[in-house]
């Protein structure tokens, strides 16, 4: 065989290997979009989160959970708006040390119907991967989440693929909840990373809590830019809105606080003491 023909073979070979490799990386857009309803978002997204591809929704502190939780429970809402199926959730037991576990009156005033969620609590991480694994099996489903802690070194970048890859044949929805994780290797179309942000008071009751304001942070994103944007979401009109930016100077200064810390007390050594 000439060399120049083992040259065409081999560029061959790897432009078919691209080809496939692309193919699976690249999110089905065949089972539709979820747009958000904020024009840079959706713009961002090509239309919205891609049905039937792995998504990661993560905060960076334990702390800031409920924060990535209602900002997946809105999306949540939207979707049920098109799909009317069960929405599987899957805790990893070491998630709801910290986080606990749902609360169904907060998921009805965000606007989802609590009797649609099935609640998976397996007693450890593997089981929690295989329930999640076999689920996305399952194109009956509005959608998957699996709430996990931190990053376990149990659920690395084939579990994730694994994920992707079911998520995009059978056209399910799936979602990994990320308790204080950091940003790590992943084949999930996108990857956000929230964190709650100051409230107004509602315009029917102004001294107390309004809707919830998320700082939204889309850090990786196969198909297109990243971004940040500052959002809130309406849960009686079941839609998500852009906050402007100066919004926290319009919030009122805390009243009735000194001026001055106060002077620390006297300091024992109690080792000494004993």
């Amino acid at each position: 065989m000439h060399a120049a023909t083992k040259l065409q073979d081999l560029h061959a070979l790897r432009h078919a290997v691209r080809n496939l490799s692309e193919r699976h990386d690249r999110p089905a857009s065949r089972h539709g979009r979820l747009a958000f309803g904020i024009s840079a978002i959706d713009a961002a997204l090509h239309g919205g989160l891609t049905i039937g591809a792995l998504h990661e929704v993560r905060c960076g502190f334990a702390r800031d959970i409920g924060a990535a939780t209602g900002f997946l429970s809105a999306i949540l809402a939207g979707l049920s708006a098109q799909k009317h199926g069960r929405i599987l959730w899957i805790d990893d037991p070491a998630s709801s040390l910290d986080a606990g576990h749902l609360f169904p009156a907060g998921l009805a005033q965000l606007g989802l119907d609590p009797a649609r969620f099935v609640i998976v609590r397996p007693v450890d991480l593997q089981g929690a991967m295989w329930a999640a694994s076999e689920a996305v099996k399952c194109a009956g489903l509005t959608a998957i989440i699996l709430h996990l802690k931190g990053n376990p070194a149990g659920f690395d970048m084939t579990a994730t693929r694994r994920l992707m890859l079911r998520a995009q044949k059978n056209g399910v929805l799936t979602f990994l909840l990320r308790q204080s994780g950091a940003e790590e290797a992943s084949a999930a179309a996108t990857r956000w990373c929230v964190r709650p942000a100051p409230s107004n008071g509602a315009a029917d009751f102004e001294p107390g809590i309004g809707m919830m304001r998320l700082s939204l942070v889309l850090e990786r994103n196969r198909n297109g830019p990243t971004g940040q944007w500052s959002i809130s979401w309406n849960h009686s009109k079941r839609a998500f809105e852009h906050v402007p930016e100066d919004f926290v100077s319009r919030l009122h200064s805390p009243a009735d606080r000194p001026d001055s810390p106060p002077q620390m007390g006297q300091v024992v050594a109690l080792e000494r003491a004993s």
